[in-house]
């Protein structure tokens, strides 16, 4: 039997086509310290809520900044990702975004997904 899904990261909501930047700080559950990206790769992945079986409908690579939070030593832990106008003409309804963080052993880590509602474009033609 599988687990209830639970969408932990914030909600998303904007209009098709319109240009989003986006950024997720990390940091340790425990502690709440920030984690080190330092030696990191990572994806952000849209895909359908109703058909979550199916390969992305984006899939772009995120990149790492550091903080700039005067309490916290600067750490690299903020991650970023431009979705352009072209990258969410054509989508439209509920969504499941998620990032994939992978170190350069090979582990992969995955801090949970969030909801992502893209409202219709009435005016899909200006942006393509």
């Amino acid at each position: 039997m599988n687990a209830p899904c639970t969408y932990t990261l914030p909600t998303i909501n904007f209009v098709g086509g319109a240009t989003q930047k986006l950024m997720f700080h990390t940091y340790y559950y425990q502690g709440k310290h920030p984690f080190d990206l330092s030696f990191c790769t990572a994806k952000f992945a849209i895909v359908s809520y109703n058909n979550k079986h199916t390969k992305p409908k984006v899939l772009k690579n995120m990149t790492i900044q550091n903080n700039t939070r005067p309490d916290e030593e600067p750490v690299p832990n903020i991650l970023y990702v431009e979705l352009e106008a072209s990258d969410t003409v054509d989508l439209e309804g509920k969504y499941i975004y998620q990032i994939t963080i992978q170190a350069d052993s090979g582990d992969v880590e995955i801090p949970d997904q969030g909801i992502m509602y893209i409202t219709n474009n009435i005016d899909r033609d200006s942006i393509r």
